[in-house]
């Protein structure tokens, strides 16, 4: 009884294990159909990575100005503002480019941005890219080009935000102070200027912020100046309002006020994406694997019905 339970055993063993041989033979009988396949797969592999739109990559490296020179600054007029009893602001907890990175990643800038004219549409409206014309193209159902108006409302900034995060990255190096930005877009002449109008507001926001706290502080200064007649709080106060003065003189007539361009923005000449080489390759890949699957499913299907059959 044990040895014929275990022939059994041996049988179902025998009967369940896989024979390379065999499953080579069915490849080779096969190999017309699995060639079939795979090149149906390789055409319509082909056909869609014609189909996609062609996205381009600009970049842009920028670094702050004046970090150092302004906390040491800042350090000085503080001792200063103590010994006339004024609170000044402490910026040795406030880094310059994590304040920038923040600044152009808000809802509130792209706001700004949205202003300028043709950024909407470029954003939220672009269909294709003329490269022979280098003009953008956009869809009929949703942007009327001649009259520049949109057929279904303008998109809210909040929708466009997302699209704008999408496109953007941004990268901020701390040790070096560095700024790595760059943006896709189907028209490489959209993403350089685009680059170039996200560097000159958010240097222009960074001026204003300080041309408006340095005007703030003037006035604070000269109303204190004018409650005190020691001869040594009035000159303590007069070196803070010449700090103020400088802060201001700065930020009007620097061309680089917050922001430095170590490499300005670039309009691409060779795309970023879609690789279509590696879709191609993908869809070979695909189809020999599934026309190899088909092969092997359909033999051993027909097996397991010959033997229900006996």
């Amino acid at each position: 009884m044990i040895e014929q339970d275990q022939s059994n055993i041996n049988y179902s063993f025998q009967d369940d294990s896989i024979d390379f041989k065999e499953l080579l033979n069915l490849i080779s009988d096969g190999k017309k159909l699995i060639i079939l396949i795979t090149a149906v797969f390789a055409l319509c592999s082909v056909l869609f990575a014609l189909s996609l739109t062609n996205y381009y990559k600009s970049q842009t490296v920028l670094t702050t100005t004046d970090g150092s020179n302004e906390m040491a600054s800042l350090s000085r007029y503080n001792s200063i503002a103590s010994l006339a009893g004024i609170a000044m602001p402490s910026g040795g907890g406030t880094d310059k480019g994590a304040l920038i990175v923040n600044t152009i990643m808000s809802r509130v800038f792209l706001k700004n941005l949205l202003s300028s004219e043709g950024v909407l549409p470029s954003l939220m409206a672009a269909k294709s890219y003329d490269s022979e014309s280098k003009k953008l193209e956009f869809d009929p159902n949703i942007y009327d080009t001649a009259d520049k108006k949109w057929l279904q409302g303008p998109p809210s900034y909040l929708a466009a935000y997302n699209v704008y995060m999408g496109q953007l990255t941004l990268n901020y190096v701390p040790l070096n102070g560095l700024i790595y930005l760059s943006m896709v877009h189907i028209s490489p002449i959209f993403a350089q200027e685009f680059l170039a109008l996200i560097i000159h507001e958010a240097d222009a926001m960074m001026r204003q912020k300080d041309l408006q706290e340095s005007s703030d502080a003037l006035e604070y200064l000269a109303s204190e100046i004018s409650k005190t007649s020691l001869i040594d709080m009035k000159s303590s106060i007069n070196q803070l309002i010449q700090s103020q003065l400088e802060t201001q003189m700065m930020a009007k007539i620097s061309t680089d006020y917050a922001l430095k361009v170590i490499e300005p923005a670039f309009i691409p000449e060779i795309k970023f994406k879609p690789s279509r080489s590696l879709i191609t390759l993908l869809g070979v890949t695909l189809g020999f694997v599934i026309g190899i699957l088909w092969i092997l499913i359909r033999h051993y299907i027909g097996l397991n019905n010959i033997k229900q059959s006996l």
